[in-house]
Parts: structure tokens; C-alpha cells; sequence
């Protein structure tokens, strides 16, 4: 018997080319596969964060120097060094998969429009618990990168990038997230009433101001 081969398109990423299932079902589980990667790759991240929060919790621009210019004596250096690279490495992979995730749901949205697919099963919610949100969404205004993401006004942020509730600490964070991002898929996770939704937003230029075009507001107790 002739074993069956799935039938594959092309996308262009970044001068890169992504080969897609064609079909809803196999789309589903490639995303499905996607999303077990990113959550391998989330976990990894947390590992490398807690590291950071234990040595005097420098996050990823904290003084390793003192005030006489010596290095630290009381943190760990060599383990915040490697601890801060793996993070910014594992946040270029989650950038990524997160691409190839925003590839894959456009192709199954494209074939459901052209009648080519069925009905849109639920994307995979990550498998790791969602972490409590730190940021709420306002003023997200149309044609923007951030309306583009699907994001909407009231929504929740549990994780924008590496950046979440336990290594936050204010809104420069996440300039700076975003500043890296811009055109990159920067991996996205909100929660919207009861439901926990994954995204890759794209900060980039556009015909409105910032590279979002949404502000986002810190959640108070």
C-alpha cells in the first residue's frame, strides 16, 4: 500500500520558508505540536528567571558591579551571566515557534473562508498553569498590530514575552520588551472573562502611533 503524503504549502518568513499542512486536521496538530514546544521552552525560561530572582533578584539589567566599580560578592555572577543568556536565546525561540503558531492559524482561518477545512477547533491553551495577570489592555485601535493580535479593550495580560507577573516590576519592562520585539512574533498570552488565549503580536510601524497602537495599564491590588 502507498503510504499517504500530506499535501503542504510554503509561507516566506523572513527570508525563511515554512512548510505548512494543508489540511485542518494535520494543521491542528502541527499547532498542537507548536504549542507542547513553546510550553517546553516557557518552563525552561521560568528556570533561568528563578536563578535571577535568587541572586539578589537582578532580573536581566540589574548592576553586577558595586558602588567601587568591583563585581558583586554577594550574588553569584557566573550563574546570573549564563542564567541571562539562556534567556535571551529561549526568547528568541519562543519568537519563533510563536511565528510559525500566527503561520499556521492564518492557514487554518484561510480554509475555513475558502471552504477547504473544517470548522476551527480550539487552539491549545498552554499546558502550564496560566500565571495571574499583570497588565490590562486599553485603547486598542483598529488596523493596529496590537487589533491585528486580536487583543481587545479589558483584556488581561498574563504574559507578554518573557516578561510575567513574578520578574515585573514596571512599565519600563515592558518598553523594552517591545522594543526588542519590534517585527518579531513577541509570544502573548491574555486572559478574556474566563477564557486564557495564546497570540504572537507583531510590534511594528504602521500609519498610527507607537508599534502597538493599544496602551497598557498595570494591575493594581
Amino acid at each position: 500500500t502507498m503510504a499517504r503524503e500530506a499535501v503542504v504549502s510554503t509561507q516566506s518568513t523572513g527570508g525563511s520558508t515554512t512548510t505548512l499542512p494543508d489540511t485542518t486536521e494535520e494543521l491542528t496538530a502541527y499547532i498542537q505540536r507548536l504549542s507542547e514546544e513553546r510550553d517546553g521552552i516557557q518552563r525552561q525560561i521560568d528556570v533561568h528567571t528563578t536563578t535571577l530572582k535568587r541572586e539578589g533578584n537582578v532580573g536581566m539589567n540589574g548592576a553586577l558591579i558595586d558602588e567601587e566599580q568591583y563585581p558583586r560578592s554577594d550574588i553569584d555572577l557566573v550563574a546570573v551571566r549564563t542564567a541571562r543568556s539562556q534567556v535571551i536565546c529561549l526568547t528568541n525561540d519562543m519568537r519563533d515557534v510563536m511565528g510559525k503558531v500566527e503561520e499556521a492559524l492564518t492557514k487554518l482561518h484561510e480554509n475555513t473562508r475558502t471552504g477547504t477545512g473544517a470548522q476551527i477547533p480550539p487552539v491549545p491553551v498552554a499546558a502550564v498553569p496560566c500565571r495571574p495577570p499583570f497588565l490590562r489592555v486599553n485603547g486598542v485601535l483598529p488596523g493596529s498590530p496590537a487589533d491585528e493580535a486580536g487583543l481587545q479593550d479589558g483584556d488581561l495580560i498574563c504574559q507578554l514575552g518573557s516578561l510575567h507577573k513574578d520578574n515585573f516590576s514596571r512599565l519600563a519592562d515592558v518598553a523594552e520588551v517591545v522594543r526588542l520585539g519590534v517585527n518579531k512574533a513577541v509570544p502573548l498570552k491574555i486572559k478574556r472573562g474566563d477564557a486564557t488565549f495564546t497570540r504572537a503580536l507583531k510590534p511594528r510601524t504602521w500609519t498610527g502611533r507607537g508599534v502597538l497602537g493599544c496602551n497598557v495599564v498595570e494591575l493594581t491590588q
